[in-house]
């Protein structure tokens, strides 16, 4: 919407971008204080976490372009794709916090892994709240065309369209409040809520985006085709403590006096 309103050289999607990244930076120390989570494994977690988004960031590009390559038979370094990132930066994160940490925090890496998945999720959301509104502003990411009051003209589509990312940045907030809770009042999973939630609001909204992103399976969008996996593993992550907990019971009840 506003690609030529720059400062520094920066257009306001990569403001937006870096103004992410750094509000998920501050919530990941805050809440890591809260948490009461030693300084040691809080090192630790900062610079995998910076080393993860930049692995992220790659990831982003990387996915968009193979999708754009099995579109258009042509391969080009363009384009950037949230789930690309989440699944790149998820996989260096965990690289370096399970064997690069146990070398370094000994166990505390696993000790703690539920309050730092979970801090993480929070971050994770409000990072990707802050830049659903670079695509907005950066005419990206939009909806079908319409008339109803909430459209959004777009310059660059040259008409009103349904502001997904306005719709998405909303709800991406509202989780981020709702994982906030989970984490600090109760026992389940932010990380697992997370997965589920966001997998089934990007499933269910790809069906009212308009930017042209085809086909990757069957007649799944290649976030429809990731939303379903995502939705899977949270399902996993929310009830794989109370399975551990009850087949625990059981074990201890068929144990001999």
């Amino acid at each position: 919407m506003f690609p030529d309103i720059t400062f520094l050289g920066l257009e306001l999607y990569d403001w937006c971008i870096i103004a992410g990244v750094v509000l998920a930076l501050v919530v990941a120390r805050v809440y890591s204080d809260l948490l009461k989570i030693p300084a040691r494994l809080q090192n630790l977690v900062y610079v995998t976490a910076i080393v993860a988004i930049a692995a992220g960031l790659g990831g982003a590009i990387l996915f968009q372009s193979i999708y754009n390559w099995i579109e258009t038979g042509v391969f080009e370094w363009r384009g950037m794709t949230f789930y690309g990132g989440l699944i790149c930066g998820a996989i260096i994160f965990l690289v370096g916090y399970f064997p690069v940490g146990k070398k370094i925090c000994g166990d505390m890496p696993k000790e703690y892994f539920p309050q730092v998945a979970g801090m993480a999720a929070c971050a994770i959301a409000i990072a990707h709240c802050v830049g659903r509104i670079g695509c907005l502003f950066a005419g990206c990411c939009y909806g079908r065309p319409t008339d109803a009051w909430y459209g959004i003209y777009l310059p660059a589509v040259g008409e009103k369209v349904i502001p997904t990312q306005l719709f998405e940045s909303i709800f991406l907030f509202c989780l981020f409040i709702v994982l906030t809770v989970l984490l600090f009042k109760t026992k389940v999973s932010p990380l697992g809520v997370y997965l589920t939630a966001y997998a089934v609001f990007r499933f269910c909204i790809e069906f009212v985006r308009d930017d042209d992103r085809g086909q990757f399976v069957g007649a799944l969008s290649p976030s429809q085709f990731w939303s379903i996996l995502l939705f899977v593993i949270g399902v996993c992550v929310i009830i794989l403590p109370y399975l551990l907990k009850y087949l625990k019971g059981r074990r201890n009840k068929s144990d001999p006096a």
